[in-house]
């Protein structure tokens, strides 16, 4: 099929300015832009919501019709992600006894705190719950799996892992998002360089609609505000999600300030609608759809329970004590912008998810952090992610020139690097700058859609028809080909800003 080089031509990229009150300029009073003429009704979003249908254009005609219904393929999705989450993984079954940091006298000694106990993973899960239950052990939440939580001290732990009633227990971590808004005296360039540098507008004139939206569910502290620059590439709000109430329809923050607007920014950098209804244009031109997720406990921290139940749910399903709520619009990349503090021996109560979510055929994209250290989050070491780091304006590594000790952290979970400061992107206030490694960690996200999107018109499938390992090799092998490193890692950058054209070629075999 021979490409129009114009066929998704952009009308929507301003140079965002921040002022005001440090994180947005003031709100336009004039209602959002409406889609812009003289573009082909064909490249133009709708107003409101996503409605979950295909957009109509040329591309994947060949791919026939979903051989079940909507309704009866969520039910089959979600049917199988429960039974997979009674299914231990190969790296919980390697997990036993005490996490190192529970082990010693003197962590011997202390108090009951949160910890994640796994259950013995050669007996059915069931099987093991109730026995624990049995045994007295007040159990905090269960997940219709092998993992729960429960507040235990780490010799109560011990003698249950010697009683045969857990195999393996670790504290439970408390995590923080990582995007720092832009200080009030930046006058800084964002879109009309930050594209360029990306290829992102060569890798838009290579596609086409027609083939089936990937979606990718961003997990942060929810969506805040107006939802107009957005709603074209937003997931139905019914099936939006908070971990803290555990129910669907409702994403809302649950804190003030800064950190409210966090997941909101994260996604817009993803979510904006090209040619039409606000400024700026997100990475996914339309072609790619956001789920907001709220992954905080009612505190607003990101905590292993609550993150755990939003990657549930992003994955298609999550029961918790009993309870189900089943995901409409299963994602196909989940976006993590929070983690630990820098490390480089991430805690494996999340790794059963991300492994879990590999089986799935859905990629994980993690910010690496932001304190200029040796390490990354944890979510950025795990297996099976992806960690992206930042860059500046020039494309060299991010190292924040108006807070000292800030930029992108470095270390062996560092795969690929984005743009992270003064990423435009919008907040409940209008069009914004954010800064971190937060903001790249989308741009990667929307990148691996567009590479997703692509493989449906050359190969029929958004990942190839590959899971697991085999599928994050060759993600691996097509970062290498087609990223500023030229095929060399290193710990810095990965192996660089993707050159997103490359990305979505059909000549780019290590792609394909």
């Amino acid at each position: 099929m021979r490409l129009r080089l114009i066929s998704l031509a952009l009308t929507g990229v301003f140079a965002l300015t921040a002022c005001g009150g440090g994180t947005t300029t003031p709100p336009n009073s004039d209602p959002p832009k409406p889609p812009t003429p003289g573009i082909s009704d064909t490249y133009l979003p709708k107003a409101g919501f996503w409605d979950g249908q295909t957009a109509q254009g040329p591309w994947c005609k060949s791919a026939g019709a979903q051989s079940l219904g909507a309704q009866a393929a969520v039910t089959l999705n979600a049917q199988q992600v429960q039974a997979m989450y009674r299914t231990p993984t190969p790296g919980m079954r390697a997990l036993s006894g005490l996490s190192p940091d529970l082990q010693g006298l003197g962590a011997q000694r202390v108090a009951p705190r949160g910890l994640a106990l796994l259950l013995p993973t050669g007996a059915p899960a069931d099987q093991g719950l109730s026995a624990l239950n049995s045994a007295g052990v007040q159990i905090n939440d269960t997940f219709g799996g092998y993992w729960l939580t429960a507040d235990l001290s780490p010799a109560q732990a011990s003698t249950l892992i010697k009683q045969g009633l857990i195999q393996y227990a670790e504290p439970l971590q408390t995590r923080t998002a990582v995007g720092l808004p832009t200080p009030t005296d930046a006058n800084l360039i964002n879109q009309d360089t930050y594209l360029p540098m990306m290829n992102t507008q060569a890798a838009w004139s290579q596609l086409e609609p027609g083939c089936a939206h990937p979606v990718i569910a961003v997990i942060d502290t929810g969506w805040n505000g107006s939802t107009t620059q957005a709603e074209y590439n937003l997931v139905p709000k019914s099936s939006w999600y908070n971990a803290a109430t555990h129910t669907a329809g409702d994403a809302a923050p649950n804190v003030s300030g800064n950190f409210a607007d966090h997941g909101t920014a994260v996604a817009g950098v993803i979510a904006l609608t090209t040619n039409g209804y606000g400024d700026g244009a997100g990475i996914g031109y339309n072609l790619l759809k956001v789920q907001p997720i709220n992954g905080t406990t009612s505190t607003g921290d990101f905590s292993d329970s609550s993150t755990a139940k939003a990657l549930m749910y992003a994955m298609g399903s999550v029961t918790v004590n009993g309870q189900t709520v089943v995901n409409p619009y299963p994602a196909n990349i989940i976006n993590t912008s929070w983690g630990t503090d820098a490390t480089l021996s991430p805690p494996q109560f999340l790794q059963s998810y991300f492994d879990y979510a590999a089986q799935r055929g859905i990629v994980v994209v993690a910010a690496v952090g932001n304190e200029l250290v040796h390490g990354t989050t944890d979510t950025a070491g795990l297996n099976h992610s992806i960690g992206a780091a930042g860059v500046m304006f020039n494309g060299e590594r991010w190292v924040d020139p108006y807070r000292a000790g800030k930029g992108s952290n470095y270390g062996p979970g560092v795969d690929v690097a984005a743009p992270a400061m003064a990423v435009p992107t919008i907040t409940k206030d209008g069009p914004s700058y954010w800064s971190g490694t937060s903001m790249s960690s989308p741009w990667v996200a929307a990148q691996i859609g567009l590479w997703m999107y692509a493989n449906q018109q050359y190969a029929g499938s958004k990942t190839l028809k590959l899971t697991g390992d085999a599928l994050y090799d060759k993600l691996s092998a097509c970062f290498a080909a087609t990223g500023s490193t030229r095929g060399v890692k290193d710990e810095f950058l990965g192996y660089g800003k993707l050159d997103t054209a490359r990305l979505v070629s059909p000549t780019e075999t290590a792609c394909r």
